[in-house]
Order: structure tokens, then sequence, then C-alpha cells
């Protein structure tokens, strides 16, 4: 479901960072709705954040086009791997940060 189905405002973003508020340490990547995925955050610690600028992204030699949905594709190192709820692309500056909490075979990624 996305935004408009739901009610709620599009929220268009130029940056998707992730705050890791679980008990592993993890990574994440950017996934494009209509499918690829770049970036990569590199693996961090508990209590840090990190973030991707979107409009650095390229996903085989395309760039993210203003409205194009992305999503933050997290892993948890040694357990899994889940996407969070996706957002807008825009050159505005603007960040979603997303908090990811829970174990490394049960967590969830929230928009905040």
């Amino acid at each position: 479901m996305n935004p408009s189905e739901s009610g709620e405002t599009e929220l268009f973003v130029q940056h998707i960072a992730c705050a890791n508020n679980a008990g592993f340490v993890m990574s994440f990547a950017i996934e494009r709705a209509n499918g690829g995925r770049a970036g990569a955050s590199g693996r961090f610690p508990i209590n840090q954040t990190r973030s991707i600028d979107l409009a650095q992204l390229r996903f085989g030699d395309q760039a993210l086009q203003v409205g194009e949905r992305a999503s933050p594709r997290v892993s948890a190192v040694a357990g899994r791997t889940r996407n969070g709820p996706s957002v807008a692309y825009a050159p505005n500056g603007q960040t979603a940060t997303f908090t990811v909490r829970g174990t490394t075979l049960s967590f969830t990624v929230r928009r905040i």
C-alpha cells in the first residue's frame, strides 16, 4: 500500500537514514520500487546512524527520478534482511529517518 492509498501525506526526500536501535550490527542499501539496489551504508553497530544520499545513487546507469519510490533494505549481520517503508525521491535536502529495532531474526524497520 502506498501513502496515497492509506490517507498519509506523501513524503519526498533526498536522504534516507537508518538508526540502529537493535541488538545487532547492521547495514543497509537502497532498493528502488521498480527494481534494483544501490548504495551501501557499510556495517555499523548499535546506537549509530548512517545516511545515504539518493541523489548520488545509480541503479545500473540510471539515477532516481523525482517521485520515484525507494526504501531502505536492512540486513542484520548473521541474520535476516527486510525492507522498510518506501518514500518518494526529490532533490530537496530532506531526510527520512528509520529506526531499526529487534534481534537478528526478528526486527522492524519503521519511519520516525
